[in-house]
């Protein structure tokens, strides 16, 4: 696979949050398209404070967190250069940036991960 293969595909061309379905979907420079559901995205949040609850979590499975959940509905998203997206999730979240490359590698579909989500950062 040559350079600029990976280059196109981790390039997106369109990215669309479709709340009605709870999806955010990505179609690729390749032409694949992958759809992530917003549920899964929220508890996958790659900034580091949602990467230490994990850590913590795996640690002691009977800790108990306290307040109310995730919440997996999208406010808003923003561009983070060309590389990656940033939401802002409605419970006021929004320290996790999404790199493309990470999205590409975690597509839940058939071909890439047999319709599973792979894991966005190996945490």
């Amino acid at each position: 696979m040559s350079l600029a293969q990976t280059r196109d595909e981790c390039q997106p061309t369109d990215l669309t949050v479709d709340r009605t379905a709870g999806e955010f979907v990505i179609s690729w420079a390749d032409g694949h398209r992958s759809a992530y559901g917003l549920a899964w995205m929220r508890s996958v949040c790659p900034c580091a404070s949602c990467r230490e609850d994990r850590r913590q979590a795996e640690k002691d499975p009977l800790r108990l967190a306290v307040g109310p959940p995730p919440d997996p509905k999208v406010e808003s998203a923003e561009l983070v250069g060309n590389y990656a997206i940033r939401f802002t999730w409605a419970d006021g979240h929004g320290n996790g940036i999404y790199g493309f490359s990470s999205l590409r590698a975690s597509c839940p579909c058939s071909a890439c991960n047999q319709g599973e989500p792979g894991d966005l950062l190996g945490s």
